[in-house]
């Protein structure tokens, strides 16, 4: 085989590869509990709100830089017309601590022929370690610390956000998996009554011919049939629209869509009552655990952190500072306590305070805010939560009656078809029969839709976690 046959070969087997990874084909019964394990482990959003969880960690990564030890080296000198005037250099590392002191050590040297008596140094330089204590302002919280706590908040509040973005998009899939379901199972119905429509509407004209039926009949089955294939296109194109929408949320492990292939729905059935009784028990925890609800929490949690740091700011600022100091030509153990140090203190404190009496008071009115908007979304929780929890119920019984209305329906069709064998109907009463029935089963259709559809609204007014979404 010629080189660029094999070339051209290993580029089309490239080329399938690629497709295969950019198509993951998805067949079969498709469940609501399979349909939202995809959602989670592969939409774009999904994998959002997992990067947002690990956005957290990050956050506390980069509040702990702060405390980072640090290495420092300042150097300055003056040289002129063949002389040098002064060389000072300083070089050392910082260790900042949770605690607000600060450890430091060093090395001090300096040379030159204008140096002051303060800067003279042995001709070694000087080593020093030392600490420096913050007395009054920075003692318990400074901006470090803050932030490092504020930190641990953020991280909080980015699982938090993520859970809101999961939820969010399980509403919205599941939505869509419903519409499908319910467009799929209504054309079912239509389909079955468009079979039997025809059949009609054969028999009408086999009977037309042979005398024993009147063309009216004939127009009255055709009429019937038009109508059913009318409602059956509507519904071709509702179910299309949904399953468009439905794919919108089935993507392949690399973010890759998943290829349009035949999937079906299974049948609808009820949701388990240790759930639904679950839910209602829990209600008021799932309330108080709500994401929504804990993202004012959070919110508080950071502003309660900024209102002790501007409390601290109020206090005076009063730094100590002290460094033993060692020749370096000396042997370590004649470091002899006090003898040899350096030592300083400063102090400063506005005359007003109006910068940080006003910061302060600015803040402790965001929390004031922030309580009210807590409370106030609380109970925007609690009675939606109540609202889905009456809509489901409401849907529950709606259902049981319309399941005995659709037998109903069924028993007179049958009954309406026994008098039309024996001469005491008519197509005209059948038609009606056939499609009172039609309409029923579609109505008990959508119904059971909306059944399981409220029930995930209801899991997300409650700001359910995702392993309640996925149960069965």
């Amino acid at each position: 085989m010629s080189r660029p046959i094999k070339i051209y070969i290993l580029a089309l087997f490239l080329i399938f590869c690629q497709a295969k990874l950019w198509a993951q084909e998805l067949t079969g019964e498709l469940s609501e509990q399979e349909f939202l394990e995809l959602v989670q482990e592969n939409h774009p959003v999904a994998k959002q709100a997992r990067n947002m969880a690990e956005m957290g960690e990050y956050a506390i990564l980069e509040a702990r830089g702060a405390f980072d030890p640090y290495l420092f080296s300042k150097n300055k000198q003056k040289f002129y017309k063949d002389t040098n005037y002064y060389l000072y250099s300083n070089s050392g590392i910082s260790l900042p601590t949770r605690t607000g002191i600060t450890f430091q050590g060093g090395y001090d040297w300096n040379e030159g022929e204008y140096i002051s008596r303060e800067n003279s140094l042995p001709a070694n330089g000087l080593w020093y370690a030392g600490v420096s204590v913050p007395v009054l302002q920075g003692l318990f919280i400074d901006e470090r610390r803050a932030a490092f706590q504020q930190a641990l908040v953020e991280r909080r509040n980015f699982e938090n956000e993520a859970r809101l973005m999961l939820n969010d998009v399980f509403l919205q899939a599941t939505s869509y998996y419903w519409q499908w379901v319910q467009f799929k199972a209504q054309k079912q119905v239509v389909e079955a009554a468009i079979e039997l429509a025809s059949d009609n509407l054969q028999n009408f004209k086999i009977a037309f011919q042979q005398g024993d039926k009147p063309a009216i009949d004939t127009l009255e089955a055709s009429i019937q049939l038009q109508n059913l294939q009318i409602q059956n296109q509507q519904l071709q194109n509702d179910l299309e629209t949904a399953r468009l929408n439905l794919y919108n949320f089935l993507w392949g492990e690399e973010v890759n869509p998943v290829e349009e292939s035949p999937i079906n729905p299974p049948q609808v059935d009820r949701v388990s009552m240790d759930h639904i009784d679950s839910l209602r028990a829990s209600m008021q925890i799932f309330v108080q655990d709500h994401p929504a609800l804990r993202a004012y929490d959070l919110k508080l949690k950071m502003l309660q952190i900024e209102n002790r740091l501007k409390r601290e700011k109020l206090k005076p600022k009063l730094n100590l500072e002290y460094n033993v100091i060692q020749d370096p030509a000396n042997d370590i153990s004649e470091v002899t306590g006090l003898d040899n140090y350096k030592w300083g203190v400063s102090f400063s404190m506005p005359l007003l305070l109006r910068s940080e009496r006003g910061a302060l008071r600015m803040n402790e009115l965001k929390l004031e805010n922030t309580n009210y908007q807590y409370q106030q979304k609380r109970l925007e929780i609690l009675n939606k939560a109540r609202q889905y929890e009456n809509t489901f119920e409401n849907i529950s019984k709606q259902l049981n009656t319309y399941q005995q209305v659709v037998t109903q329906y069924e028993q007179l069709l049958k009954a309406e078809l026994r008098k039309f064998n024996i001469g005491e109907s008519s197509i005209f009463l059948i038609n009606y029969r056939q499609m009172s029935l039609v309409n029923a089963r579609l109505k008990f259709i959508e119904l059971q839709s909306k059944y399981r559809y409220y029930y995930r609204q209801w899991l997300h007014s409650l700001g359910a976690a995702p392993d309640l979404w996925l149960r069965e």
